[in-house]
């Protein structure tokens, strides 16, 4: 029986260590793929990455991807539609891209404040903010807690109302102690390296996957094992934090505009938006987007772009 044991202990071994090794090579690989675009400041004492491009004459735009994103994911599309006439910010969320994590990161309140931080380094007064599904609860967040600073609102398929369905199993793991460190950086990175190319044609179902998304929007690096960490920790806190806070989402003032698709499998158009943001924000309006999933923000851009410019345009 000791022989047994001591045999299945030395096997665990081997395969954690095989693990660490694939995922080492793994991380390796998408580093050299998909490096940093933009610049770096320091905020909350960690580097930020983020691209400011367009006019810095003309008026702002943020960009906040969502869950497990970066700054590529929605900058493809809005920079070639909007930098003529706007100065757009696209940034790595803390802990997510090149975007380094700091204590209390994981916290949407700690995540508005690196956005409004960010702002005053780069002397942005107001802006139009853009948020992504978990970015949206981040632009909403936003909008409560920096009124001064939210010219207005665009939310595309968000997350910001307490859901009763909970998360996947490896999010809450990744946010226990210890253990989601090692599962970090053994299992994860090459599970989800062979489960990516599905994951991200159900981001887009019912819709097509755009046949050049993998390479321009460079979501393998959301396997990075310090990034899958950060994110696991993001979306395992968020019901806490919106079960709290969105019955303060009434005190929006900004024009808001909320986009979320009909068939959106991800995120519930019901509980967030119509049941949720549009009732909550009264001057909201909320475009209800027939046969669209969960990425609006790519199958309804024009759309999307167009509430950009009305929002930018009025007082």
């Amino acid at each position: 029986m000791i022989i047994f044991l001591k045999a299945l202990l030395g096997l665990g071994i081997l395969i954690i260590a095989g693990l660490w090794i694939a995922a080492f090579f793994i991380a390796r690989d998408i580093r050299k793929e998909f490096f940093p675009i933009g610049e770096f400041k320091t905020i909350n004492g960690a580097k930020l990455h983020f691209v400011d491009t367009g006019d810095k004459a003309k008026p702002v735009v943020i960009f906040i991807h969502g869950a497990g994103g970066n700054l590529n994911d929605p900058m493809p599309i809005y920079e070639k539609a909007l930098k003529e006439n706007f100065r757009l910010i696209f940034f790595d969320r803390p802990g997510q891209g090149y975007s380094e994590i700091f204590d209390g990161a994981n916290d949407v309140p700690k995540q508005t404040e690196s956005i409004s931080k960010l702002m005053d380094a780069l002397e942005i007064k107001k802006a139009v903010i853009v948020g992504h599904s978990f970015g949206g609860a981040l632009a909403a967040s936003f909008g409560v807690s920096y009124p001064e600073k939210t010219k207005g609102l665009v939310l595309l398929a968000p997350v910001t109302h307490p859901w009763y369905t909970g998360v996947d199993w490896h999010y809450n793991l990744g946010d226990v102690p210890v253990l989601g460190w090692i599962f970090s950086r053994t299992i994860a990175p090459v599970a989800g390296y062979f489960i990516y190319p599905g994951a991200i044609k159900r981001l887009f179902a019912p819709n097509d996957l755009p046949p050049d998304y993998e390479e321009k929007s460079a979501t393998r690096l959301a396997l990075l094992p310090e990034n899958f960490l950060s994110n696991a920790k993001d979306i395992s806190r968020l019901h806490d934090y919106v079960e709290g806070f969105h019955k303060r989402y009434g005190e929006i003032k900004a024009p808001t505009h909320i986009f979320h698709g009909d068939e959106d499998g991800i995120v519930s158009l019901d509980i967030h938006s119509i049941n949720g943001l549009s009732k909550d924000i009264k001057h909201a309006k909320l475009f209800v987007l027939e046969g669209v999933g969960h990425k609006p923000d790519y199958v309804a851009s024009e759309k999307i772009v167009q509430s950009i410019k009305e929002i930018s345009e009025q007082n």
